[in-house]
């Protein structure tokens, strides 16, 4: 049970480090390691006494302590603070920045625990695809999975292209993806039950099989992610994808896949 006093502490360390952008600032800072006074000072651009004014406030709260040489350093509990911080502006950052995205669009096809992780994504743009521009944006997307060395995904829509692009993959790089039944069922009509069974015993193709309703569709590589989302509607949004290069993003897609990978049996010839 929360005491009346134990949640006066919690709102009292919230408020320090949450109710100040110097404090806050001076947390995620110090992230980087220990650092002198002059430092800090001259990296936030605030005088002397100012900086030393917020780091007492940050040490009676046991976020902050000097060392032998008088350099600033987190404690254990303020690296957990300015690692929490950082990542809550991180999701401000990656949800504000694309807040028509998120606001459209159906997230259920998002786990809860990728969804606490949605700051992995802070450095990601919207790629806005026109109609008009749609064959340019194909051809883009494919030459970055040219360079690729490996590819993961997970399709609930089928596109014409597909068996194509499946064809092309699995002779360059390791290719695993997650389908639905009715999208692999129209693949294997298109492609020939023979050729995909040719691709996955010499080639580097997997197939996995989910029954579930899956509401995003997305690719992931060693050097990009790339997914959308459907409408609320129910139609799958072809105009928008939210694309990103960051290491973090690339982790983020890779639990996503290993996510609906779990729940889906792998595809055997």
């Amino acid at each position: 049970m929360v005491t009346a006093s134990k949640r006066k502490n919690t709102q009292d360390t919230l408020r320090l480090a949450t109710c100040s952008a110097l404090r806050r600032d001076i947390l995620i800072y110090l992230e980087k390691g220990k650092k002198p006074l002059s430092a800090i000072r001259d990296t936030l651009g605030v005088s002397s006494t100012t900086a030393i004014h917020a780091l007492r406030d940050l040490e009676k709260d046991t976020c902050v302590f000097q060392d032998e040489n008088r350099n600033y350093a987190l404690t254990k509990i303020g690296e957990l603070i300015a690692l929490k911080l950082t990542d809550f502006i991180d999701a401000i950052t990656v949800l504000k920045n694309h807040k028509e995205f998120w606001l459209t669009h159906d997230l259920s096809g998002i786990p809860e625990h990728l969804l606490g992780k949605i700051g992995w994504l802070s450095n990601s743009n919207i790629v806005n695809i026109d109609a008009l521009d749609i064959i340019k944006a194909h051809r883009t997307y494919m030459e970055l999975l040219t360079t690729a060395r490996w590819i993961k995904g997970g399709s609930p829509i089928f596109s014409p292209d597909y068996p194509e692009v499946f064809e092309d993959l699995a002779k360059r790089a390791l290719t695993q993806l997650v389908l639905t039944e009715n999208v692999l069922k129209k693949v294997i009509d298109t492609v020939g039950s023979e050729t995909i069974k040719s691709l996955i015993l010499n080639h580097h193709l997997e197939f996995f099989v989910t029954e579930e309703e899956v509401k995003v569709a997305f690719t992931v590589t060693d050097t990009f992610l790339s997914f959308g989302l459907f409408k609320p509607d129910g139609i799958y949004d072809t105009t928008l994808d939210l694309i990103s290069t960051e290491e973090r993003a690339i982790r983020w897609g890779i639990e996503l896949f290993e996510y609906y990978r779990e729940k889906a049996k792998k595809y055997e010839v």
